[in-house]
């Protein structure tokens, strides 16, 4: 009898967080360094909003027809942040959504301004210590990272938490249960 109450509990718990977040007439935007979990948790929180789910990464992909890799290795990471900003600028014009932004998105002040304008950001935050566990994985997988330094990286981390701060939500990250993590949001959007 006990667990059919906490489910019912969680069931209208998830239920209030949703016709919250529905009225919340925005843009949900997930923020976070390389590997924080911004696409998997922004594709569940999507999913349990009813609401689409976009990766600015895979959409400059798609658009441009080159991998983010090709773009790196022939030097033209300006042409790939100008993609970045019109995938992003254009996503920001359709119907609210959940958005997934690559790392170093919001570097770009114009891009932050209208994100910060037309959406409610949530920043998922890793700590450096779950980054640097990460870094043989991370340099293998992000162009962006390969024959940097870990001092470098760091450097990178560090400037990149500056822009992250602004988020209207600060999630820290714990590794594991993904639904658990998008309840624990949908709970923070509900208030």
């Amino acid at each position: 009898m006990e667990g059919l109450a906490q489910s019912e509990e969680a069931r209208l718990r998830r239920s209030h967080a949703e016709v919250k977040a529905s009225l919340l007439d925005r843009h949900i935007v997930f923020v976070g360094f390389m590997g924080a979990g911004k696409s998997s948790l922004a594709k569940l929180t999507a999913g349990r909003l009813g609401r689409r789910w976009f990766d600015s990464d895979e959409l400059a992909v798609a658009r441009s027809g080159r991998s983010i890799e090709e773009f790196f290795a022939a030097g033209d990471e300006a042409a790939f942040r100008a993609l970045e900003k019109q995938v992003i600028a254009d996503l920001l014009d359709e119907e609210p959504g959940v958005i997934s932004l690559g790392g170093g998105a919001l570097e770009d002040s114009e891009t932050r301004r209208r994100v910060f304008e037309r959406a409610f950001v949530i920043h998922l935050a890793v700590s450096w210590r779950d980054v640097q566990n990460g870094l043989p994985k991370l340099q293998r997988t992000r162009p962006l990272l390969k024959d940097r330094s870990e001092g470098e990286i760091h450097e990178l981390y560090l400037r990149r938490q500056m822009t992250y701060r602004e988020a209207h939500v600060r999630i820290r990250m714990p590794r594991g249960d993904r639904a658990a993590t998008v309840d624990r949001l949908l709970s923070v959007l509900a208030k």
